[in-house]
Order: C-alpha cells, then structure tokens, then sequence
C-alpha cells in the first residue's frame, strides 16, 4: 500500500532538510579546515619575518661590534671571533638548526667566517669553504635584501633565511639560518585541539543526521502501516480522519459500497471465509482504481472509494465498473463459489459539506437508498441509476 501523498511530502522534506544539514556539516568543517591552513600560513609567515628580523638585528649586532673591516678584523683578532659567536648563540633558538656568517670571495667562492655551533667538533673553521644548497645567498648579494629558500631535505622542509651585513653602506657579508619544519609543526599543534574539537562536533551532528535518518524512516513506515486496514489492506479509518479529513477530502467524490447479505456468508461459511471474501473484493476493486483514489475501510463490510475528480460521468462510470465486477464474477474460495452483489450510493458533492463526517452521511443516504430499493443497486441523488 502506497504512503499518503501528505506523508510523503512530509518525509521528502524531512530528508531533504537533513541533507543540507549534512551537506551543510560538510562544507563548514572543510571551510574551517581551510581557514586553518590559511592562519598556518599566515602564522608560518609571520614567524619567518620575526626571524628575519632577528638575522636583522644580528647582522647589525655584528656591524657594530666590529666597528670597521669585518673580514680584517676577523683575520686579525681571535678573541673578538669568539666573542661575536657567542653573542650569536644568543640569537640562535630551538627553531633555528644552523646560524651562521659567511662572505664570498674574489673568486665568488662562500667561506664562514662566524659559526654558532657550540660543539667545536661541528663547528665550521674559521675561511672554511661553505657549499650553498640554494641561491638565496647569491640572491641576498645580488639584491642587498632578506631572502627566503624553502627546501625538502630527506622529507622534512627546511627553510633558509638570509640578511645582508652591510659596512659604509657597502655588503660584506651574509648571515644566515635554517629553520627546520618544525616550525611548521609548532604553529600545527595550536590548532590540534581545535580541529579536534571541531571533528568531534561533526561527527556527533553526523551520528544524529544518522540517526534521524533511521527515524524517520521507522516512523513514516510505522505511521503509513497504521493507516491500513490489516485484513483487507485498503485505508481505514484512521487514515480517513487523520489525513482526508484535513480538508483533502473536498478534492473526491465519495463511492460508499457495502456488500449485501455479507452476515449470511458468515453464517454459512464461516468468518473465515467472510473475511477472505473482504480480501478479494478489496483487491478486485482496488484494480479499478488509479493511484490516486483512496478505497477506506469504513467498517464491517462497509467501504468507501474516495475518486479524485469532479468528472460526474466518470464517479457514476466507476460505480458502475464496480458493482458490475462483483454481481458478475463469483468468489472462488476452496470449494464454495460465492455469487455477491454490493449496494453503492453516491456523493459527488463532496466538497460542498463543511466535513468529512458530514460529506459521507450524504454518502451513507445515499447507500440506505440502494439498499431500500432491493439492494445490488446504485443510488445518486435519490435515484437509481442502471
């Protein structure tokens, strides 16, 4: 048995409010996972600048220390090599891997000239040759600016930040760092709790989308199996109150048939046999209609066919159609062969009654009149139609 339209208009809704729920869900969660890389970056970026200004501030720390020739005084003067390395630890954080000062000779080769590495072992000698890995040095005396070289190195991004150290406004040297991705890593674990937070609330919304999907259904197929008949399969009367009622009712005409002399089946054959006899009529007339007439079980073996149209020669075609299939094909049921016939009486005025009550009292006079007349007649208006 089909689901009411009303009812399935209700469900459609219902699950397409979920959907956008879900889609919704969907793309705020992707919307702040972008937004998070987005500040990532930007928290990345600002870092990298904090640095660069760090080597900034070292280059001149340098400058000033050394008042002049920086490589003569370098050449010259241990102790004041070694006091410039160790004020450049200073400048040399958990972030930064390597920190150091190197100069490009006449022949365009990097020698170091300061190192920060406190491990003499790994510590670069002082004119050792250095091998860039990049350009940004060259870059940095090419432009006299900062610059910035990310790199992958076995896996893990390094990036190498570079300043210029400038004597009489001319470059000298270049001081320089690697930042490992940890970096990258630190800025990450400031958002863990927030994308956690934030999948966790997805995913409980999602397991209610669930389970509000489930609901829905179990509910509309529970509340549809309560609108039918469970003998015969045709609507009863819950269905008649609950959603024809509402006003749907003036859309029909009403066909109301009962069967004739239906208690002397019961007495000759059995219950039984009676209501395999509502059954197969159910189901015979059932054929006559289309999917969008309604046939109620309004009680015993009292139905009404509700026919959506206000075509009056197809509600007197139909009741025809009707009667005719039952007076003139017998029930076979086991061994007996059950010749019936039905009264039928018809409104099809139906949307001029203030209720459904009142619609299918008109109705119901009109079926008392086919049965006062001898039964196996249809009555409309107070006449018999033939």
């Amino acid at each position: 048995m089909r689901v009411t339209r009303q009812f399935d208009l209700v469900l459609k809704i219902g699950i397409a409010i979920m959907t956008l729920l879900s889609l919704a869900m969907i793309y705020l969660y992707f919307q702040v996972d972008r937004v998070l890389d987005s500040t990532r970056r930007e928290m990345t970026d600002m870092i990298v600048e904090r640095y660069q200004m760090e080597l900034g501030n070292a280059a001149k720390m340098i400058a000033d220390r050394v008042g002049g020739s920086l490589l003569a005084t370098l050449r010259t003067d241990k102790a004041k090599r070694s006091e410039l390395q160790r004020l450049l630890r200073y400048f040399k954080t958990p972030e930064i891997e390597n920190l150091f000062v190197v100069a490009k000779s006449e022949k365009g080769r990097y020698r170091y000239l300061l190192d920060s590495e406190t491990d003499p072992q790994k510590r670069a000698l002082f004119l050792q040759r250095f091998e860039p890995v990049s350009d940004v040095w060259d870059r940095t005396y090419g432009s006299g600016k900062k610059e910035l070289h990310r790199h992958m190195e076995n896996g893990r991004l390094w990036l190498t930040l570079t300043a210029p150290i400038v004597e009489n406004g001319e470059l000298v040297a270049v001081i320089g760092g690697d930042l490992s991705a940890k970096i990258r890593s630190d800025v990450e674990k400031r958002f863990t709790q927030i994308k956690t937070i934030m999948f966790g609330v997805a995913a409980v919304i999602v397991v209610m989308l669930v389970f509000g999907y489930i609901q829905i259904f179990y509910y509309f197929r529970g509340r549809s199996k309560s609108f039918v008949d469970p003998l015969t399969g045709a609507y009863n009367r819950k269905f008649l109150y609950e959603v024809l009622a509402n006003g749907e009712y003036a859309d029909y005409q009403i066909i109301m048939y009962d069967v004739d002399h239906f208690k002397r089946v019961n007495d000759s054959y059995g219950h039984d046999v009676g209501d395999e006899v509502l059954k197969l009529l159910t189901t015979r007339i059932g054929r006559l209609l289309r999917e969008e007439d309604y046939l109620v079980r309004f009680g015993g073996e009292e139905f009404i066919v509700f026919l959506h149209t206000r075509d009056l020669s197809r509600v007197k075609e139909v009741a025809l159609r009707i009667k005719k299939s039952i007076e003139t094909s017998p029930l076979v049921i086991g061994d007996n062969i059950l010749s019936l016939t039905i009264s039928v009486g018809i409104n099809a005025e139906a949307q001029k009654s203030p209720n459904i009550d009142a619609a299918i009292e008109k109705a119901d006079e009109q079926l008392y009149c086919a049965k006062h007349a001898g039964r196996n007649r249809i009555c409309f208006r107070g006449e018999l139609l033939s």
